[in-house]
Order: structure tokens, then sequence, then C-alpha cells
């Protein structure tokens, strides 16, 4: 995520109005009636004690916590760079978003997919191995069939797009996550599948793909809770029980 995107989920997080401060120091300065943030060139944000902290430690913070509840947007972009990706490893991010699409759009209640299945299904029939044969690819398939994530070869960034309308920050926080781990699963994969399964217990099949993206640990535990909570079914058991099916022993 780009220091453009901090300060502006910050900002909107915060209610307050970002300042640039121009030379030398080129930041951005965000005050609230508690504390003074400051978002340096590299993004990182600093507080007026010096402290460095970050962006889901502040969203979750005490003294914006009442302002964020009340706090939902309609859209989000989030712009990552393409760095060392390939064309395989960009369809691989493409494959595994539309692999787990109905479960993310329910998650994040979107209005629309990122991905169409006529998009997906003839893009992996393109040669794609390289940025080049990629970029020429999704020219020929049709960019209309991908609307919720954009590729810009020039500038050398791709961005996932958000359609919703309560995209709360707890929930933009949390698809920073997933979108982070999404892409750097995606440049170490040799091989996905754009298949979708028919999930008969989607919670479980969610968190299972998000312990698998490496989403595990006492540190993903709120945010792991804030993806699943709109999704039906139990963490713990992969096969829902039966209605009437239970046994009582003596």
């Amino acid at each position: 995520m780009d220091r453009k995107e901090i300060v502006k989920i910050l900002s909107e997080a915060l209610g307050s109005q970002a300042k640039y401060l121009g030379a030398p120091s080129f930041a951005y300065e965000i005050k609230t009636e508690k504390e003074i943030y400051t978002i340096d060139r590299q993004g990182t944000i600093i507080t007026s004690q010096g402290r460095v902290v970050t962006l889901n430690e502040i969203l979750k913070g005490e003294d914006s916590e009442e302002k964020i509840e009340d706090t939902t947007i309609d859209s989000f972009n989030l712009e990552i760079p393409l760095g060392e990706h390939t064309g395989k490893t960009l369809i691989n991010i493409l494959n595994m978003l539309y692999s787990k699409q109905q479960l993310i759009v329910k998650t994040f209640e979107l209005k629309e997919p990122f991905i169409e299945e006529t998009f997906i299904k003839n893009l992996n029939l393109k040669r794609t191995e390289t940025l080049e044969e990629f970029q020429n690819a999704i020219t020929e398939v049709g960019t209309d069939g991908c609307k919720g994530i954009s590729f810009d070869f020039e500038k050398g960034t791709f961005t996932f797009k958000l359609l919703g309308e309560t995209l709360s920050h707890e929930k933009i926080s949390a698809f920073i996550e997933l979108a982070s781990l999404i892409n750097v699963n995606a440049q170490k994969l040799k091989h996905t599948s754009f298949k979708q399964a028919q999930e008969d217990n989607p919670k479980y099949a969610f968190r299972t793909w998000l312990i698998r993206l490496g989403m595990n640990g006492s540190r993903y535990k709120d945010i792991r809770k804030t993806l699943l909570s709109n999704l039906e079914g139990s963490c713990a058991f992969r096969k829902l029980q039966q209605e009437g099916s239970a046994e009582i022993n003596g």
C-alpha cells in the first residue's frame, strides 16, 4: 500500500483533513484532539511523541475507536507495486481471487464481483508466462471482465478495487492484510486453479484458506474474526451436523 492510500484511510478514519508539509520533510500531518500523526516519505506513521505506529494499531486505537465504528465508505482502492511479479504470478493472483470470490464478496458485502467467469476462463487459455504476455492476454480478453482489479504497466502497479455499501475501516484493514498475503503467496505458488468449490460450510472453508495463506496465530485473531463474521457455518467442524441427526447415548 502506498503513502497516498495510508493518508486517505487515516484521514477518513480520524475525521481530520491531512495537511501536506512540503519541503524539506515532504510529510503529511493529521491532527486530532488527542494526537498529531506524521506520515513520512516512506509511509511510516509517527506520533507527536516520536513513536512509530502501524495503521492497524491506529484503526483499533481508543482515541479513534468511536469515530471509526460510526464511519463507513462505499469504495476503496488498494494499490500494490508489481515488483518482482511475472505474468505467471499475476495469473496466480487472479485465479486465487476468483476461486474464493463468492466468499470474499459475502465477507465484504460487495456490490459486484472482482472477476467475471468468462474473463478468467479465457485468460487461462492464453500464454501468460511473462509480463508482456500477460499484458497482451488481458488486452485480448478484455478488461471489462475484470473490474475489481486493474493493472498499470507503465506505472508498475496493480490495484484491488472494492465497491460495497458498508466498508468499515475494520473491514478495510482486514482486506489490506488479506490482499498482502494473496500477493505474497501468488509469487511462491507454481500453479493455481480458478475453480470455485461449492462450499456447504463457507466459514470453515474460508478459515482454512486464510490459515493456508499464512493468516494464523494470535497476531491475526481479530482480522480472521472480521473476515469470517458475515459467513455462515462453523469454524470448528468441516461438516455441519444435519438437523435431527444427533443421537444421545445413554
